[in-house]
């Protein structure tokens, strides 16, 4: 933005201000700290003829309003200037105010003791003023730094969220994996239990070898959720009568196979897996498929 005389600078004092800062940032003047003398001075001619309750409004606002703009925000971070630390760029309107009063209060005649108290007075006000504004930016910097530290702690944790999510998927992949192979043995070895069963002659260490072998697959379908599939599976693989007969009377190889002669009626085909006779020793308890899991 060119720069305007100061006879044609608007009436308006934002007007005035955004002119003659416009001027200074096209020199390449210094703004950053105004708690040095030199840059307090710019910023009083800069502000020249605007009265002081205006100061506290007009600054901090025209300069948010240009670092929003990105052709005007380079210009202000040349001059030192930043909207980050919090307070900042509200603090340079009572420095101005301070300087204003000292200078008024100096361009009186120095030999009136009230002209020399006043001038001590602001010394201390301007003093006290330093260290406030001190003590702001040293906590504004501590924010900033718990910021930047809160900031690097939250990514190093959506970085572990996102490994244990990796973690996560892999092992429902290979649970997956281990539950569809355990599912497979299952009805193979389903097949193999029907088909001994209705073998004429059982071979005693095969029944054996197979039941155990559906018994490790089902505790393994019932530990993977897998129970209602498995249950499913052998009703439909060993029929409802081998099911009832084989799940709710305990293993095939305790009980010898009653075989019919020929089925002429259906009551033939059930006494096909009739219990033996009642004896005097301890029966196995009735096993049930596994429950579900809760």
């Amino acid at each position: 933005m060119t720069a305007v005389p100061p006879d044609a600078l608007p009436l308006d004092a934002s007007a005035r201000f955004l002119q003659r800062l416009m001027a200074t940032l096209t020199h390449g003047h210094r703004l950053d700290d105004p708690r040095d003398p030199v840059i307090c001075r710019r910023w009083v001619e800069i502000l020249d003829g605007i009265p002081d309750g205006k100061l506290f409004q007009i600054i901090p606002g025209t300069l948010r309003g240009l670092f929003r703009d990105p052709v005007q925000r380079p210009r202000l971070e040349r001059a030192g200037l930043s909207a980050d630390p919090p307070l900042k760029l509200e603090a340079i309107a009572p420095y101005v105010v301070s300087f204003r009063r000292f200078m008024a209060a100096r361009s009186r005649p120095a030999e009136d003791e009230v002209t020399r108290g006043v001038i001590a007075g602001l010394r201390l006000e301007l003093r006290r003023l330093k260290r406030q504004f001190d003590h702001v930016f040293d906590q504004a910097a501590a924010l900033e730094a718990e910021r930047e530290r809160l900031t690097a702690e939250n990514r190093e944790l959506k970085r572990e969220v996102l490994s244990l999510r990796l973690e996560r998927d892999e092992a429902q992949r290979l649970i997956s994996e281990a539950r569809s192979k355990a599912f497979r043995f299952l009805r193979l070895y389903l097949f193999m239990l029907k088909e001994e069963w209705q073998r004429r002659r059982q071979d005693p260490i095969r029944m054996v070898t197979v039941e155990v072998a559906v018994e490790t697959n089902l505790a393994t379908l019932e530990a993977l959720g897998w129970q209602d599939q498995a249950q499913k599976s052998a009703r439909e693989i060993l029929g409802p009568d081998l099911y009832a007969a084989y799940f709710d009377a305990g293993p095939l190889s305790d009980r010898a196979a009653v075989r019919p002669a020929a089925p002429r009626a259906a009551e033939d085909a059930l006494g096909a897996f009739a219990l033996p006779e009642p004896s005097r020793e301890p029966r196995l308890a009735p096993r049930t498929l596994m429950a579900p899991s809760v």
